[in-house]
């Protein structure tokens, strides 16, 4: 009995500590969520309707729209840091976040998925594309830095890893397997196709997760039946898991559950079984009246989904629920919100993310795939720990003691919150970071 006291003890106060961790360095906030509205559909012009901007504040309930993009829909966003990448039609637009103005818009076509490898943006393509289906942009200016030929269809969603970027390739309304372009960033060449064959058929969305690609490959039109594949990313093996309901997209994954479009709802599927979890997470809003999830976003930091849920024809609204699926607010949208992104804001800040007087620095933080750690000259760092929120040590590596920055491949890290620890010669100093 006494020993078994020890062990609740022990438990009590690892609890105590890691609440205390988290109440004192996770400062993290979202400060907004940025919206594109598509406008009312318009067959052919004169246009009337153009897309909208639109900027979403938490805290304030307060919804604001900032810009006109003069074109007649939305294809994507791409929030990271305090930037955001917007994909409209026969643009291509980068936001300053804190001000909510233009850094640079650049003409483009056929858009459907962004990505970034460090300062490069990669946008995959489709019609009326017909050759390069991913291109290369600067991210900074929006210049085209290259175009990557040889890919063998249209192509969607954009997963960078930190030596390879992977593109979903489902080769439009027409095509009848699902692959994965492999793509090499050193070159910006095609290194190979890995096709899934035709139970990936409808191949949208990437996630990385635990040494995997998982893609989710939307249901195609006349079928009641999707799938999800697991891709090794060592060895390129696969395997398809055939889903009982009508797939979508992906939103993201929170812990071992992966959420996306399941029955025009929301739902769950677990990454270390290979099952859903739950059909219905957040039900479907409405089908049958012709309302839909427009575009959906997971706040890892809140625990909570953000919706945009209307049709083509009239405005719509945005919802706040948890994870669980309880709703929390709403507000009003326009017409065709198909897209939406999340800012997440952490003290350490954007860029460097320390003062001058901390231990270590952390760099990118919000982070993709590449962590770089930092040390003050006079450390001696001696070794580094990773932690997730539950306490769980994910990560582990010595230092040689004259080292002065390392980089730590997070590409495997599921999206959340997650803290470092770094022990040298003056002691230990923990700092938090975010992976996206």
């Amino acid at each position: 009995m006494k020993k078994l006291y020890s062990v609740i003890l022990m438990v009590v106060l690892f609890i105590m500590g890691l609440n205390s961790l988290l109440t004192a360095q996770d400062n993290t906030t979202v400060p907004q969520v940025i919206i594109g509205n598509g406008g009312r559909f318009e067959s052919g012009p004169p246009y009337y309707d153009y897309v909208t901007m639109a900027s979403y504040d938490p805290a304030s309930h307060t919804y604001i729209l900032f810009d006109t993009i003069y074109t007649q829909s939305v294809q994507d966003i791409l929030v990271t840091g305090h930037y955001a990448y917007v994909a409209a039609q026969d643009s291509i637009v980068k936001y300053d976040l804190n001000t909510l103005q233009r850094l640079a818009i650049v003409a483009d076509s056929g858009m459907d998925k962004l990505g970034l490898f460090g300062d490069k943006l990669i946008v995959s393509k489709g019609f009326p594309v017909k050759r390069f289906f991913v291109e290369i942009l600067d991210a900074n200016t929006l210049a085209l830095f290259s175009l990557i030929d040889n890919i063998s269809g249209d192509c969607a969603g954009v997963l960078a890893t930190s030596d390879s970027v992977y593109v979903a390739v489902n080769g439009g309304y027409q095509g009848t397997e699902g692959k994965i372009a492999v793509i090499n960033p050193t070159s910006w060449t095609l290194s190979h196709e890995i096709n899934f064959g035709t139970d990936a058929v409808g191949i949208w969305s990437l996630f990385g997760y635990g040494g995997f690609i998982y893609s989710v490959n939307s249901t195609p039109g006349g079928s009641l039946v999707g799938s999800i594949t697991q891709c090794d990313i060592g060895t390129e093996t696969f395997t398809n898991f055939i889903l009982n309901v009508v797939v979508g997209y992906g939103i993201g994954i929170q812990g071992t559950l992966l959420y996306a479009i399941f029955n025009n709802g929301i739902g769950s599927y677990d990454l270390n079984t290979n099952l859903i979890a739950d059909t219905v997470v957040v039900r479907d809003p409405g089908l049958a009246h012709h309302i839909y999830i427009m575009a959906a976003a997971l706040d890892y930091v809140n625990n909570d989904f953000y919706l945009n849920v209307g049709n083509y024809t009239a405005n719509g609204k945005g919802v706040e629920t948890t994870i669980q699926g309880d709703s929390i607010t709403a507000f009003n949208e326009g017409i065709s919100a198909n897209v939406i992104g999340i800012e997440f804001l952490t003290p350490e800040g954007i860029s460097s993310g320390t003062s001058q007087n901390d231990i270590v620095k952390l760099s990118p933080n919000p982070v993709n795939n590449s962590l770089k750690v930092s040390f003050k000259d006079q450390e001696e760092p001696r070794s580094i720990k990773i932690l997730d929120v539950t306490g769980q040590t994910i990560y582990t590596s010595d230092l040689r003691g004259n080292e002065k920055s390392v980089i730590i491949n997070t590409s495997s890290f599921p999206p959340g919150v997650y803290f470092l620890s770094l022990n040298t010669n003056n002691g230990t100093s923990t700092k938090k970071f975010i992976k996206q």
